[in-house]
């Protein structure tokens, strides 16, 4: 963040991922809530779902693809995304949610605002703007060190990814279609049109909308584990999706961007 020139989207990109990610949720919700054969799934299931229609893997799949198709130089884009909008609102909306369908702890609005505001890429986000604002020039010892250890990040993200794979759940997928269709297809097609009408354009615009069509984000599934939520369905929907955006995540952005 030190080394990026702030501009329009260091605001527009958190304010449409945080539109993008709360529209998905009111759009699963709906379609739970309404669709005959959905609106009676128990509710640590429907609390799952809610999770995998909004909330994309954005740093830990987002990050490594959008730096091997846009370049290094792209890579703050993930970051606005996920610590300025996509982890505050998972850590508050996401939370309340998840308590409200789960069988575990209740949770307050002021301490889920604590732990947002705990969450250390956060402090390193709003030093990087504040020195980069400021024009304080960062020494370069300590940006190559960063770098070193950025570098490790990307291959340990894939490897996690990895590990929270679980196709054992197949026989529920017909469950987490109407969430996955929601996060796959609904969500870059939003954020593809609000970013445009907040001036996002060009290369930021296409690396925006591809994060949004990131399969869904490794993280819910603590999230259903700490709230009781339905941890297999969970599991299936990071699986199933992370499979499909093989094809989904080129599909959205020939359909938008041709």
């Amino acid at each position: 963040m030190a080394t990026t020139r702030a501009d329009r989207t260091f605001y527009a990109v958190p304010l449409a991922a945080a539109s993008t990610i709360l529209i998905c949720t009111a759009a699963g919700f709906a379609v739970y809530r309404f669709v005959p054969g959905l609106k009676n799934i128990p509710r640590p299931s429907m609390g799952a779902v809610l999770l995998a229609a909004a909330y994309g893997n954005v740093t830990y799949l987002g990050l490594p693809v959008i730096t091997e198709v846009f370049g290094a130089g792209q890579g703050y884009v993930a970051i606005l995304y996920d610590l300025l909008a996509s982890t505050p609102v998972l850590f508050t909306a996401g939370t309340l949610i998840s308590a409200r369908f789960g069988s575990g702890k209740s949770v307050s609005l002021a301490a889920s605002v604590k732990r947002v505001v705990m969450l250390p890429p956060l402090w390193g986000v709003a030093a990087g703007i504040a020195v980069q604002g400021a024009g304080i020039p960062v020494p370069a010892l300590l940006l190559d060190a960063a770098a070193i250890m950025g570098r490790a990040v990307i291959p340990v993200m894939i490897f996690t990814v990895g590990l929270a794979l679980e196709f054992r759940d197949l026989k529920r997928l017909g469950i987490a279609v109407p969430a996955l269709a929601i996060k796959l297809a609904l969500s870059p097609v939003l954020a593809w049109w609000i970013a445009s009408r907040l001036g996002v354009a060009g290369v930021t615009l296409r690396v925006f909308t591809m994060e949004a069509a990131m399969p869904v984000m490794v993280l819910s599934l603590l999230i259903a584990d700490e709230f009781d939520l339905d941890v297999p369905l969970a599991a299936t929907c990071i699986a199933v999706s992370t499979a499909a955006m093989l094809v989904t995540v080129p599909l959205m952005m020939r359909v938008l961007f041709s």
